[in-house]
């Protein structure tokens, strides 16, 4: 059993961390700076934190085995590289034994040309470059971002699967859980570490086959229909952004739309994932798009906006 720190503990990423790690019998630190997020967890130690205060930081790694770090979705997202080395930093001074990093986004060792995916990149260097063990993860897509308010009231409400995403893309969603269970199975192990490793789900498929699935489980007709990319960015920063003073939505916009047009478009194809070698490597049991439908309470109350 090891003690880890889950850093952002609070939302989608980092509860499925916490839940997964309690699961697995480890000793389980949350930070979090709205301890009521996490009240349905038992046997957990909830501590603040704020990555502008490098001190409380170094106290939440404290004592820890293990740290897990996930990139703060949009809050703040513009001192992404400042909280990386602020969390590695804290992380080696404390004698934590291993990093392990969610990037919640695909990526690559060279520049794209797409700014979310190239700054993601400079975030893992600078993690390594605080010289902690570091074993970095990076999920394409998830199955949980069906959840959030700016999905899941079209899919309830109106009968729609709404994304921006070309009806031709293929994806291989994953779920946070999975993501969760990878980041568990390599704790403790050396060989990964310095290892950026890119996740999907087991299946491959385009947007109207999740129509299909949501239409199998809900027992009615749900239509895929792409979501103008202007609209997409307007839901996203009026739930991220709109009570922020100088948000600027035309800034957004024009960020959001660029990355999912080489979402679309990308000879890359970021969404699209073999993981057999990953899964050789790293033998985790992936969840089935239909298995991950089936376990959600679509009716829950919605404690976070984060994907």
């Amino acid at each position: 059993m090891k003690k880890v720190t889950v850093f952002s503990a609070s939302g989608r990423p980092g509860r499925a961390q916490v839940r997964q790690l309690l699961s697995s019998g480890h000793d389980v630190r949350a930070v979090s700076r709205d301890s009521s997020k996490l009240d349905d967890f038992d046997s957990l130690e909830i501590v603040s934190a704020d990555y502008n205060d490098p001190d409380s930081v170094a106290e939440a790694c404290s004592g820890s085995d293990v740290v897990f770090y996930t990139t703060p979705s949009f809050e703040e997202s513009h001192k992404g590289l400042d909280f990386a080395a602020t969390v590695g930093n804290a992380a080696r001074k404390a004698g934590v034994s291993q990093l392990i990093f969610n990037t919640c986004c695909w990526g690559t060792d060279e520049e794209v040309g797409e700014v979310g995916y190239d700054g993601s990149r400079l975030i893992i260097n600078t993690l390594a470059q605080t010289g902690i063990p570091l074993v970095t993860f990076q999920p394409v897509l998830f199955m949980d971002n069906l959840l959030t308010s700016w999905a899941r009231k079209d899919i309830l409400e109106n009968n729609l699967y709404t994304y921006p995403h070309n009806p031709n893309l293929e994806a291989s969603w994953i779920c946070l859980d999975d993501v969760a269970k990878f980041m568990i199975a390599a704790i403790g192990r050396d060989d990964l570490n310095g290892k950026r490793i890119v996740l999907g789900g087991p299946e491959i498929f385009t947007p109207q086959r999740v129509a299909d699935l949501l239409s199998g489980h809900f027992g009615k007709p749900i239509r895929y229909e792409m979501l103008d990319l202007d609209l997409f960015s307007e839901r996203l920063f009026n739930i991220f952004y709109a009570d922020q003073e100088g948000a600027d939505l035309e800034a957004f916009s024009f960020y959001m739309t660029n990355f999912y047009k080489f979402n679309n478009e990308s000879e890359h194809k970021p969404f699209k994932v073999d993981m057999e070698s990953v899964l050789k490597s790293i033998p985790v049991k992936l969840t089935t798009f239909s298995e991950w439908i089936k376990k959600q309470d679509w009716n829950e109350e919605i404690k976070t906006t984060a994907g």
